[in-house]
């Protein structure tokens, strides 16, 4: 393994649990020096960053919440002094709540572009503009493919994301890649029992079976050490993306 000033860094937002969790393993199984972004997850981030040799292991854990004024620069400034450097963005963290088109407010509209799109976007531009190199990899979902009206405007959101995922990968090029990768079906929301709706809709699933959280994480490591890829979205869904539409609100989570 690299010597420790040597090895390259990662930013995980939302890196506590589930897919940011795994994410977070695999790059520091590659010899990545990892930092573990929570909001509120504490105790889970406390025990991923202990798993994978906390502190001593080049690993940093830091609990902001995006939304408090001057989050985003603080946290660009933390890494600075603590590394000195930054070599790969994932933005993970997300929420998700559905709405009807007809029932979005003003406030529901907010809120999701807020997590989903506006955070992510500030984070990409502090990257750029504190370290200037690497790489940013954007996690959106399958749905960008679709039409989903019921997922209301987090399905707006990550299209936006999607969006300036491909306008930054022009911009911004040569001395940053950004990529995003789309998962499908891989975990479902705390309050839904695993074989219940989740099973249910793998019926549209082509490949019929759901995406491990390790093989989203293996794609986003692939794209973090890909130096000529740029501008991409991966789908890590089955196949569920090529039904061009969405499944109906009674199938859907």
């Amino acid at each position: 393994m690299p010597e420790k000033q040597n090895r390259r860094v990662v930013l995980v937002t939302g890196s506590a649990r589930r897919i940011g969790a795994a994410l977070v393993r695999e790059f520091a199984k590659n010899g990545w020096r990892t930092v573990i972004h929570c909001r509120n997850s504490r105790q889970e981030a406390d025990a991923l960053l202990s798993e994978i040799g906390g502190a001593a292991g080049g690993h940093l854990l830091v609990q902001q919440d995006f939304l408090e004024e001057g989050a985003v620069q603080s946290l660009m400034g933390t890494i600075l002094r603590q590394y000195g450097r930054l070599d790969c963005l994932i933005n993970n963290a997300s929420v998700y709540l559905r709405h009807s088109m007809a029932d979005l407010t003003p406030e529901l509209l907010d809120a999701a572009y807020a997590i989903n799109f506006r955070v992510p976007f500030q984070l990409m531009r502090e990257f750029r503009k504190v370290f200037g190199y690497g790489s940013i990899i954007n996690l959106l979902d399958q749905r960008i493919a679709s039409v989903d009206p019921s997922a209301g405007a987090y399905a707006l959101a990550k299209k936006s994301l999607r969006d300036a995922t491909e306008a930054c990968a022009l911009e911004w090029a040569p001395q940053i890649r950004v990529n995003a990768v789309a998962p499908g079906i891989v975990l479902p929301p705390p309050e839904l029992s695993p074989a219940s709706k989740m099973d249910r809709i793998l019926q549209y699933v082509p490949l019929r079976q759901r995406s491990e959280p390790g093989e989203v994480a293996g794609a986003c490591l692939f794209l973090a050490e890909s130096q000529t890829i740029s501008g991409q979205i991966l789908y890590v869904d089955g196949g569920l993306h090529l039904h061009n539409g969405n499944l109906g609100e009674k199938n859907s989570f």
